[in-house]
């Protein structure tokens, strides 16, 4: 954001690759503000640091948006696991199920339990459901993007590319003019 509200005011601006940046500041035996800031204007007098691609704030999003629906379906296997792994301690076990038939399986499993593992397992299907139903909206966002994106539809094109890879190769590479080849 620094860089979109600067290069708005007109000014010059130049972002390095920090890793390149921190290895050449470790060197110095002092580490201050201060010498840090010496150290950065003497890489930046003399050339030597690494610019960095900015990307477009579009993509920013969209790679927000990837990000956030990756946690959440990571989120979603990580529960699905803990209630399959507490419910088998009690010697039930769900099977083969597929996320639609799953909260119906372990409601189902749950008739006649005592009333705290009741209580427990509903609580966390209720999580489940919640962060099922905040990864189905992102999930609906970002094919309603990639139908109405012409990049996107044109990798899809390609045999094995689906929605999330088309998307996911977009946003990695931003503006291909800047690559050579």
């Amino acid at each position: 954001w620094v860089h979109r509200e600067l290069r708005a005011f007109g000014l010059p601006m130049v972002v390095v690759e920090t890793r390149h940046m921190r290895s050449s500041l470790s060197a110095m035996r002092n580490k201050t503000d201060r010498n840090d800031a010496r150290g950065i204007a003497s890489m930046m007098r003399l050339g030597w640091f690494r610019p960095v691609h900015v990307k477009c704030l579009e993509n920013q999003k969209l790679h927000t948006l990837l990000a956030n629906r990756k946690l959440l379906k990571r989120k979603l296997v990580d529960l699905e696991n803990h209630i399959r792994g507490s419910i088998r301690t009690y010697g039930l076990r769900m099977g083969h199920v597929g996320r639609k038939g799953f909260e119906p399986r372990v409601r189902e499993l749950m008739e006649g339990a005592d009333l705290v593992l009741e209580t427990m397992i509903s609580t966390m299907l209720d999580v489940r459901r919640a962060v099922l139903e905040g990864f189905n909206k992102l999930h609906e966002i970002l094919l309603k993007i990639v139908l109405h994106d012409p990049v996107c539809r044109r990798f899809m094109a390609v045999p094995g590319v689906g929605p999330i890879a088309a998307l996911s190769f977009k946003v990695a590479v931003d503006d291909p003019h800047r690559f050579a080849r």
